[in-house]
């Protein structure tokens, strides 16, 4: 690493820090925020996954985040705080490889560059999400892997592997990335190959113990919670509506602002690293892990945009390092012609990222969960802490509230009522047996009726519902309240508290 790069190094730090810090605190939160935070909640009161619970994701992200909350507090400002900062230290990493792969400074702040003003990344990767802790371990085993070397020691390639499993554990369907690895460490059959791949399954074993000690624990929940769940979601099982995916390949590649930036750097990057050999192993590498894990972010039903969020990195490092190389083999007109077209690129890339930027942030326009720019206010930071600080207001600490959408209860002094731990096992719970749902920890529509006609919940919490058979989930909760004689206590936004014991209702 150059001088000039490592005088740049702080300064970056400092800037993208501070701009993730800023998207942190003012994106508006997604609907999955509420139950991967009060998973961690649960976790951090020695509730255990799967078991306890009912969690449809693998296992780390709640263990991770439990760590951050002891230590800063419970809250949505300090779990988004740790976001920021897991991202910006994916961007400096990120700097520093390409810094490193190019020797030039340059190129690594064109690549954080891209990084910052990528919807895929600012928009997904600055809250609570699988993505920026899972891809912060991908990232950091890919650079070891791709700089290690037959002379290098085996124990840097056990510190890859655990990365990799760490990434796995949380989210699993990154295990796909496992035989791209290995088959790297094989290629060309360098010395000592099977002892450096034998170290490395060796490390992604030990990062995968999370995942082992709960499938031991309890193997059928495991699989359900991880595999059985999304196959009963929607009609298509594990891997199927393909017109949906199709629809998101379009989203990806065509779509007006995210599309376009997506596009960009996946061309470039296939271009110049595949028919003009430009960038380097480390950029083949990135190339084919950006390849793997776009297929594999297709595979889910219903699939999403977001979910290429973990290809966004790869595909920068390939793009940036390939063009650098590129650009270093010309000289004269077609060097300055070359780097024209970069510059007007990269402008072009940043100014598309700019309405995504409004939306997420300021607009609420188009912005997934959602219903609207009318519907913003309900998804701040603030206005899911004006509702937790009301449920303070009408429990004791510890007492079970029925919250339709769990984030109300994250940051509040009030535990979920049983089955309302997570707002998904509704979906899938017609289709499964009283027994089933009882090992699962998961309330079908007759069961939550019953619950609240015997009044075993005081507080029931309405808003931050999806749609669901043709009319809201929050007119549908609300009738059901209702009729089993709650009252609506306190209104904040579009976010009703019930009691059944029959206070009037405060604006």
């Amino acid at each position: 690493m150059s001088r000039a790069s490592k005088l740049f190094f702080l300064p970056l730090l400092i800037i993208e820090s501070c701009f993730f810090l800023f998207v942190s605190q003012q994106r508006f939160v997604d609907g999955d925020e509420g139950f991967y935070l009060l998973a961690s909640r649960l976790v951090l009161h020695h509730k255990v996954p799967y078991i306890d619970f009912f969690y449809t994701q693998a296992p780390l992200l709640p263990y991770v985040y439990a760590m951050w909350l002891k230590v800063v507090g419970v809250s949505w400002v300090s779990a988004r705080v740790f976001c920021a900062l897991l991202t910006a230290v994916l961007g400096i990493l990120l700097y520093d490889h390409v810094c490193r792969t190019t020797g030039k400074w340059a190129a690594g702040a064109v690549a954080v560059l891209l990084f910052a003003t990528s919807s895929l990344v600012f928009a997904w990767y600055p809250i609570v999400k699988t993505f920026a802790l899972a891809v912060l371990f991908l990232f950091a085993a890919y650079v070891i892997i791709v700089r290690s070397s037959p002379t290098s020691s085996n124990w840097l390639l056990v510190l890859a592997g655990l990365l990799t499993g760490l990434s796995i554990d949380t989210r699993s369907y990154i295990v796909v990335v496992v035989p791209v690895f290995i088959g790297w460490l094989a290629w060309g059959r360098t010395e000592k190959w099977v002892l450096r791949i034998a170290a490395f399954c060796a490390g992604t074993v030990l990062g995968l113990a999370p995942s082992i000690v709960l499938f031991f624990r309890s193997p059928e929940n495991f699989l359900f919670n991880n595999l059985g769940y999304h196959a009963m979601r929607s009609g298509g099982g594990l891997v199927g509506e393909w017109q949906n995916k199709m629809m998101v390949v379009f989203g990806i590649f065509g779509g007006a602002h995210t599309g376009f930036q997506f596009s960009v750097v996946a061309l470039t990057g296939v271009v110049l690293v595949l028919f003009f050999r430009k960038g380097g192993n480390p950029a083949f590498l990135a190339l084919w892990i950006a390849f793997v894990t776009g297929i594999v972010s297709l595979l889910p039903t219903p699939a999403s945009v977001q979910y290429f969020s973990i290809v966004m990195p790869f595909l920068i490092v390939a793009a940036v390092c390939a063009a650098s190389d590129y650009l270093s083999g010309l000289s004269g007109s077609r060097a300055r012609q070359a780097r024209l077209l970069g510059a007007i690129l990269m402008v072009a890339f940043i100014g598309f990222g700019i309405p995504s930027f409004r939306q997420y942030l300021f607009t609420g326009y188009k912005v997934p969960g959602l219903q609207g720019p009318t519907d913003a206010p309900n998804w701040t930071l603030q206005g899911i802490s004006d509702v937790s600080k009301a449920i303070d207001r009408f429990i004791v600490p510890n007492e079970g509230v029925a919250s339709f959408w769990p984030g109300y209860i994250f940051a509040s002094k009030a535990d979920p009522y049983p089955g309302f731990e997570n707002d998904f096992g509704v979906d899938v719970a017609s289709q499964l047996s009283a027994k089933k749902r009882r090992q699962y920890g998961i309330l079908d529509y007759s069961e939550i009726a019953t619950e609240l006609a015997s009044h075993g919940p005081r507080l029931a919490v309405v808003g931050n519902q999806v749609p669901r058979n043709g009319r809201s989930a929050a007119e549908a909760c609300e009738i059901l309240l209702r009729s089993e004689g709650y009252v609506p206590i306190v209104k904040i936004g579009n976010t009703v508290l019930y009691s059944f014991e029959g206070r009037s209702v405060t604006n």
